[in-house]
């Protein structure tokens, strides 16, 4: 099985915030593409599509096709985080995707009650440094869970949600890691900033652990005192727009992305559904 990954962004451009009334429509437009459509097939030496604009109006997302041919993919995974992982549940419940990865997000009771009619691979991943969060999640996935007990279990509705609460935990902040996470970054570099960091108190010299939150605090002017917008004049230090802060801010693991879930989850959705279509083989 291949993947195609599609990112979309949300129109709030101000508080990075998904609405599903706004962002649902653009994202139905996104997955109706026709250089999606057509398998993102296209030719730019010859005077075809590359570069073209498909937008038109600027509108749509009512399942229109505007030429290009092609279905849409068998199968859609939605993976959003925060306000972006509530928006993947929804997805689900509209049946625009067919699993989803739901990131340091907890569900309201509304769109808890709409999954429960049409149960679909959930896969929920937590932070657990944000216990508030984590104990919603938990209780998410209970409610789900137990629907799936009031109706005997039947298929695979109980099993069809996965709660992940050790994935997404803090991450020793090491050279290495950083080396790993930010374009560009060296070992050299890297070493540096661990070493500053250490030097003030917001690295654990043992453990390597973060002990103050880079969400907060002033690291930017501990490592770069003379430029506000770039260290080494090289890596970006605008919130917001830096590779090195989401770095920081992933090890540190309150509110973040958390890639290590995408893969297990992937293998959960394809193995759910290979079994629900064998419980349905076998039961139809």
């Amino acid at each position: 099985m291949g993947y195609i990954p599609i990112a979309i962004s949300c129109a709030d451009e101000t508080r990075r915030c998904w609405a599903p009334p706004r962002d649902i429509p653009r994202i139905e437009y996104a997955l109706n593409h026709p250089l999606l459509l057509s398998g993102l097939s296209f030719h730019g030496d010859d005077g075809g599509d590359a570069g073209r604009d498909f937008d038109g109006d600027g509108g749509g997302g009512k399942n229109e096709k505007r030429g290009g041919g092609g279905e849409r993919p068998e199968r859609i995974f939605s993976i959003g985080a925060s306000s972006g992982g509530a928006l993947a549940a929804e997805l689900v419940t509209k049946q625009i995707s067919q699993a989803a990865i739901v990131m340091v997000m907890s569900l309201s009771d509304p769109v808890v009650k709409q999954m429960r009619k049409s149960p679909k691979p959930t896969y929920f991943a937590p932070m657990p440094r944000d216990k508030g969060t984590l104990q919603r999640v938990q209780r998410n996935v209970e409610a789900l869970r137990r629907h799936g007990d009031e109706n005997g279990g039947k298929g695979t509705a109980k099993s069809c949600y996965i709660l992940d609460n050790e994935s997404c935990d803090s991450l020793p902040l090491t050279p290495n890691y950083l080396v790993q996470r930010v374009p560009q970054m060296t070992r050299e570099a890297a070493m540096t900033l661990t070493t500053k960091l250490k030097e003030v108190g917001h690295i654990d010299p043992g453990s390597n652990m973060l002990i103050v939150d880079p969400t907060k605090s002033n690291w930017r002017n501990i490592i770069s005192p003379s430029n506000s917008t770039h260290w080494l004049d090289q890596f970006a230090l605008k919130p917001g727009y830096s590779p090195l802060a989401k770095a920081l801010h992933r090890a540190w693991a309150f509110h973040e992305y958390c890639s290590e879930v995408v893969v297990p989850a992937l293998h959960f959705f394809e193995d759910w559904y290979n079994i629900s279509k064998n419980y349905s083989n076998t039961y139809d």
